[in-house]
């Protein structure tokens, strides 16, 4: 229980808010910093349902891996989330509304236990599922286009969300050590694609440390707050 003058918050719902505010920015970040390059790029008001879909997809993210606070309201907030992509802004687009509820319904499955999927097949889809909709759907309504060179520049994001999330989807620390061994490899190399400058550079030397802390420590204590801070942080430098 965290005091603030007379207001007294649980830490878990303070956690909620800090990595729903962290993984909106990463989510937004490559497309406006890739957008912004095109002066076609303008922001309107079919991206403000875009900005609470956001929120109650980050949110669910938390709730679902987080699993210290009651699992219905994940289901709350995917509720939620599908309320704004039906608003009449986005629902109009159809693929933009398809897109969404993917994101949507795949996290209802991780939320169900009896599905299983919070294992290593579902961190792959989650990743690619992180990274190809709300992103995506950013770059659209901001572009009204989509550019398959943009889709290659998201290749870091998906590499560092299945890079740092290993241990989170899986509590078997020696193959985990083994995967995140694999999948840091794939992030480094998808850092060297980019141009290499101080920022590259600087996120190869993250992207080892937090192997190196995977290998010695697994599952930490606040892994989702620290994979959260990690992953703005690698955005800032790649994008």
């Amino acid at each position: 229980m965290i005091r603030i003058g007379k207001l007294k918050i649980k830490r878990d719902y303070l956690h909620l808010v800090i990595f729903t505010i962290i993984q909106s920015i990463v989510v937004w970040w490559a497309a406006l910093d890739y957008g912004r390059s095109f002066q076609t790029a303008k922001f309107s008001a079919a991206q403000l349902p875009l900005i609470g879909y956001t929120l109650a997809i980050a949110a669910t993210v938390f709730i679902i891996l987080d699993r210290r606070i009651p699992a219905q309201w994940s289901l709350i907030a995917i509720g939620i989330s599908v309320a704004f992509a039906f608003t009449n802004i986005i629902a109009k687009e159809s693929e933009l509304l398809y897109l969404l509820l993917t994101c949507s319904v795949w996290l209802f499955i991780m939320a169900i236990p009896r599905f299983g999927m919070q294992n290593y097949f579902g961190l792959v889809v989650f990743s690619i599922v992180m990274t190809y909709t709300i992103p995506v759907a950013v770059f659209y309504l901001q572009n009204d286009y989509l550019s398959t060179t943009f889709l290659w520049r998201l290749a870091p994001l998906v590499a560092s969300y299945v890079f740092l999330y290993v241990p989170t989807f899986s509590k078997q620390r020696q193959i985990n050590q083994v995967i995140s061994a694999i999948t840091g490899a794939i992030l480094v190399i998808t850092i060297f694609l980019q141009p290499i400058t101080w920022q590259t550079i600087t996120a190869i030397v993250i992207t080892i440390a937090v192997w190196f802390s995977q290998q010695s420590f697994g599952r930490l204590k606040l892994h989702l707050m620290i994979n959260a801070g990690i992953q703005l942080v690698l955005m800032f430098l790649l994008y």
